[in-house]
This record gives C-alpha cells, sequence and structure tokens, in this order.
C-alpha cells in the first residue's frame, strides 16, 4: 500500500478513519481480554463493537477495498473448505430435531465469524506501531489482572467451577494463552524478543496460579510446536496436519478400538470413562454415522438428557455426531489446509500461527471449549489479531531507486 500523501493526511475524513480504527483495536486486543477477567459474558458485546468500530473506520479512508478483496479469502482453499463445512452444517439443519434453535445458533456462529474476517480484510494495507503494540499490551494487562483477582479479588471470583463454561478466572486463562500466540508475533516480528519471553511468562505464571493443569498443558504443546516449527515450519505443518486429520477421520474407529481395549483391563482410569460411552453411541447411531443428527444436536441432546452419562465433550465426537462422515472429511480438509497455509507464512509468523493452530486444536480435541458461542467468539478475535499482524510486517526489501538516463553528465549534488 502507498503511503499517504500530504492531502491524506490533513484530510479530517483521513484522521477520523485511523482514530476509528484504533478505537476499534483497542476494544478487541486490549479492552476484551482485560474485561474477561472478571465477567464471562463480556467478550459478546465487546467483540462486535470492536469490529463495526473498525469495519466503520475502513468504509471512512480515502483507499477503501472492494468488495472483491474482501470476499477474496473466501476462495482460497481454506475458505472454500470453510464453505464447504458450512454449507454441510446449515443442510443439516434440515433432519436435526431442534431445527428453530440451531438455525439461530448457526446465525450466531456464521455471523461471528464472517464480522471477524471482514475486520481483518478491512484493516489499513500497513498496520500502524501502536495499533501492533495492543496486541501485548492486552494480553500483559489481562494477565497481571487474572494473577491480582486469583490472589486477591472477592471470593466468588475464586471459587471453583463444575465445568470450564461456568467459570470466569480459568476461562480468562484460556482466552489469555489463545491470544498470547498473535501478541507475540506482533512482539516477534519488531525483533522484541525479551518482551515476547517475559510476556510468555506473565501468562504462564497467571495459569499456574489460577491452577488450570489441563490449559498449561496446551500451552506447553504449543510452546512445543513453536520449537519444532521455527527452524523447519512446512514439515511441522505438514506432520501436524496429518496427525489432526487422521483423528478427526478415524475418531469412531479409534473409540470403538479403545473401548475394547478398556473393556479387557482390570481397573481403566478414570479419565478413559468416556471412551466406552462413546463406543456404544457409535454401534448405535447406525445411518446416523453418515449423515449425523445434524448441526447443533449434540448440545441440545445434552440438555436435554438423551444422551448416557458421561459422553464425551469433545470435538471429534460433537464433530461426528452432529455432522458424520461428511462432516468429519470436512473439517480433516479445513485442518490440513489450514496447517499447509500457516506453514507456509514468513518465518517470523509462521511459528506463532502453527503453536495458536495447536493450542486451539487441542483445546477443543480434549473437550475443554468444543463450538460454544464464548470459544468461537474468542477463536474469531485470535484470527483477527493474526490479521492485524500480517498487515504489520514490515518490507523485506526496500523499493529500488530508478535513476535517469536522460543526462549522461548529471551535475555535482
Amino acid at each position: 500500500m502507498p503511503l499517504p500523501s500530504h492531502s491524506q493526511l490533513d484530510d479530517p475524513a483521513a484522521q477520523a478513519a485511523q482514530l476509528i480504527v484504533r478505537v476499534g483495536v483497542f476494544v478487541l486486543a486490549t479492552a476484551l481480554p482485560l474485561a474477561c477477567v472478571v465477567s464471562r459474558r463480556a467478550i459478546f458485546p465487546l467483540m462486535p463493537i470492536g469490529a463495526i468500530l473498525v469495519l466503520i473506520g475502513a468504509s471512512l479512508a480515502p483507499e477503501r477495498p472492494n468488495l472483491r478483496q474482501c470476499l477474496s479469502p473466501l476462495f482460497t482453499p481454506v475458505g472454500l473448505a470453510a464453505l464447504f463445512l458450512a454449507a454441510w452444517a446449515a443442510l443439516s439443519l434440515a433432519w436435526t430435531p431442534w431445527t428453530s434453535v440451531g438455525i439461530g445458533i448457526y446465525a450466531k456462529t456464521m455471523g461471528t465469524f464472517g464480522l471477524a474476517l471482514a475486520a481483518a480484510e478491512l484493516l489499513p494495507g500497513h498496520t500502524k506501531t501502536s495499533n501492533l503494540n495492543l496486541l501485548p499490551v492486552g494480553v500483559a494487562l489481562a494477565a497481571l489482572a487474572t494473577t491480582a483477582v486469583a490472589l486477591i479479588g472477592p471470593t466468588w471470583m475464586r471459587a471453583p467451577a463444575p465445568t470450564l463454561e461456568a467459570s470466569t478466572l480459568p476461562r480468562s486463562i484460556v482466552g489469555l494463552i489463545m491470544l498470547l500466540w498473535p501478541a507475540l508475533t506482533a512482539l516477534a516480528i519488531r525483533q522484541r524478543r525479551t518482551s515476547a519471553g517475559l510476556l510468555a511468562a506473565l501468562t504462564a505464571l497467571a495459569g499456574a496460579i489460577v491452577w488450570t493443569p489441563a490449559a498449561l498443558a496446551v500451552m506447553g504443546a504449543g510452546a512445543l510446536v513453536f520449537w519444532i516449527s521455527a527452524s523447519a515450519p512446512r514439515p511441522s505443518a505438514r506432520a501436524m496436519a496429518a496427525v489432526f486429520a487422521l483423528l478427526f477421520v478415524c475418531a469412531p474407529a479409534l473409540a470403538l478400538a479403545a473401548a475394547a481395549l478398556i473393556g479387557r483391563a482390570a481397573a481403566p482410569p478414570p479419565f478413559l470413562s468416556e471412551i466406552p460411552v462413546w463406543a456404544s453411541i457409535v454401534k448405535g447411531d447406525g445411518l446416523r454415522l453418515l449423515t449425523g443428527h445434524g448441526f447443533d444436536a449434540l448440545s441440545r441432546a445434552r440438555a436435554a438428557g438423551l444422551l448416557p452419562a458421561g459422553a464425551p465433550r469433545s470435538l471429534l465426537f460433537e464433530v461426528w455426531y452432529d455432522l458424520g462422515v461428511l462432516g468429519a472429511l470436512g473439517a480433516a480438509a479445513l485442518t490440513i489446509l489450514a496447517y499447509l497455509s500457516a506453514g507456509r507464512a514468513s518465518r517470523a509468523v509462521a511459528p506463532f500461527a502453527l503453536a495458536a493452530l495447536t493450542c486451539g486444536l487441542l483445546f477443543a480435541v480434549t473437550g475443554l471449549a468444543t463450538t460454544q458461542m464464548w470459544w468461537i467468539t474468542l477463536v474469531s478475535v485470535a484470527g483477527f489479531g493474526f490479521g492485524l499482524v500480517r498487515k504489520g510486517q514490515y518490507r523485506t526489501q526496500r523499493p529500488r531507486v530508478s535513476v535517469p538516463i536522460s543526462d549522461p553528465h548529471p551535475s555535482a549534488p
């Protein structure tokens, strides 16, 4: 994108556009993670407010991107795989018993993803450093606030909750881990490695004080992927894509095989108790393994008490239960293409993107977060963060300077 001219800098509309975009980025990158420390529902109004402010600011900018540019991500391999999965989920609403409720959840899900994608694509062509700094500042403030609340906050905020969805501080840690990776990328592309290390340590400290071992384990896995992919991002991307794609495609067969092994064990560990339940559902589903029960059927069936006690909460189970084999194949294809796309990013961005993808998938596969609206909104905000970073990278090469050749004897300066 060309540098703005003096007339653009003096243009009130251009200045207003920059200010509104900055306020929108502040809401998404700084205010949102900080507000989620004290409220589980703060993410729902703040995300659309921030994204809409970015869209308003982009519409006022002198150089507005056209519609074709905004829709271009949908025609990439990743976008086409996502469109297929969205279309199949919409079609599955025809045979779910909870069609009216499913349509509302589907509209919210697609609207959230679409709003974040539009905001990321309509960002200015080159992100200002002041906007980019909002990502690590937001994560740092949220980590400090989480630590303070966990140590000296009110008792009702520190009380343990039966599930992650009903908690505040553990859910804040999950959000911090997901938003940490675009924040670290924002620091790394400007060679601030010491600040990046301090930010990661601050986030890990907050997770240790709140004591969320599962989330810390996921963060450790992301750090391992980052370390491995720092030297070889593309082979690492291919390996991780193959692992998660096989999990999506072979999940029912793996559940049946694991249930057979567990049945032979004298005293199976408690954390494997969901596997036999999953195997029994697979055996009784029949043709539903092909079509699924319909979008959002799992959460409705669980709320209505139609599923056996101890039914899995993993994304693998949810994809197969709701969308069947075509949904699982679509999820596997989307996973492969997303990993390959992240591996092809610049060397400064690729390891962080691969780590973020791994953390997100591990959170979903282990059942800590699957398709609840707070998780979908959080993933959308993290995706917007990477979109902000993508437009904040400086040029790696200086532009050529054209030397006029009409005068063979140029005058001395």
